[in-house]
């Protein structure tokens, strides 16, 4: 993160507290880490950059305790329980992001019950080995939240009509195929970024901005839009979506091309979304079925789960809809260490098989290199 530095004095102070952790880990007792990131000397300019609003979910904090959040977590990695914590970057400021309670510490809901446990100690891994020193590289990890900071994560995240979060058209990564997970839907997962009173809300704003820029030549229109679209704005992200697709509707449209004479080829088969959702293979599966929704099914020692597989791909767990197998087994279950595409099964033409199994029918073996 660029453009902050912390003031001299801050950064002498922290120096000694640090000193202290460093030396309590060293005579193996408890450490104390002083609450120096909540001071205004570093919290003012982090808060100049965007205003006061959530870094993660981009709701503005009013009336409620403003959180300097640690993106890697200080004192303890819950996926590693071994881990000390990123103790060395306490006092970093480049670690530090601001966050809403419900994004740091919990509290969200959906139709009144609690979801997502909230960023907190969570600090999973997409690739790369895991800094564990003050001397290991940090740029070697590859984290699997998305991260606000990063000039580059932002883009993976988009929303739909209805308000909902989701992952944007960028193609996913081969880190992401590798373990099939996409970036965005654990991070909408974990920081319920979907929460049921979130969604109606970005959805009002993008039917706003929407309308608006019917009308975007009009006097005080163009003020209406700028205030709902700058950075400080709430939920400014969901606000731009929604004016550069009105924009592009706007665009006169080409000359369609004539009609192939032959036909073309099947729809092809990416090997690395394949791994990581259902879009490519849907094409197998029978269309009216599909309108209708595809029961899944999942047990997980004497609890089974149910969700739905709908006609774009996406697997509805208790209404909210996921993008990928594995977040949607991981929200139904509430394990982070589950495969879901061995989780679910489907039955089709009476045989009950996993995902897995279909997807192995249907996705052909990627060559070597």
């Amino acid at each position: 993160m660029k453009g902050i530095t912390a003031p001299p004095a801050w950064t002498t102070k922290t120096q000694l507290t640090l000193d202290a952790v460093r030396a309590a880990m060293a005579a193996n007792i408890k450490r104390v880490f002083t609450t120096h990131w909540t001071e205004d000397a570093v919290r003012n300019p982090l808060l100049d950059l965007v205003g006061e609003k959530c870094w993660f979910c981009e709701t503005l904090i009013v009336r409620a305790d403003i959180t300097v959040d640690h993106f890697r977590p200080k004192s303890e990695v819950l996926e590693a329980p071994d881990h000390p914590g990123y103790w060395w970057l306490a006092y970093d400021v480049t670690n530090y992001r601001i966050a809403c309670k419900h994004c740091n510490s919990g509290g969200a809901r959906y139709n009144g019950v609690r979801e997502g446990r909230a960023k907190g100690s969570q600090f999973p891994l997409l690739a790369g080995t895991r800094a564990r020193t003050s001397l290991d590289d940090v740029e070697d990890e590859q984290p699997l939240l998305l991260d606000p900071a990063d000039k580059d994560d932002p883009g993976l995240l988009g929303f739909d009509a209805g308000g909902y979060a989701r992952r944007s058209n960028t193609p996913y990564s081969q880190a992401e195929a590798d373990i099939g997970l996409c970036r965005a839907d654990e991070t909408i997962r974990i920081l319920a970024l979907n929460d049921s009173r979130l969604v109606p809300l970005r959805s009002r704003l993008i039917r706003d901005v929407s309308v608006l820029a019917r009308y975007g030549d009009a006097p005080g229109i163009q003020q209406l839009i700028d205030e709902r679209v700058e950075p400080q704005a709430q939920w400014s992200s969901a606000a731009a979506m929604a004016l550069a697709l009105r924009h592009a509707c706007d665009q006169p449209t080409a000359v369609p091309a004539p009609p192939a004479t032959t036909p073309g080829p099947a729809p092809g088969i990416g090997p690395a979304r394949s791994k990581v959702d259902l879009r490519d293979l849907l094409h197998h599966l029978d269309p009216d079925d599909l309108k209708a929704g595809i029961t899944l099914t999942g047990r997980r020692g004497k609890k089974e789960h149910h969700a739905v597989l709908t006609d774009e791909g996406q697997i509805k767990v208790l209404g909210r809809p996921w993008n990928t197998p594995n977040t949607a087994a991981r929200a139904a279950t509430g394990s982070n260490k589950i495969d879901g595409w061995d989780f679910w099964r489907l039955t089709i033409a009476g045989v009950e098989q996993t995902l897995a199994e279909f997807r192995a029918r249907h996705v052909p073996p990627i060559a070597p290199m």
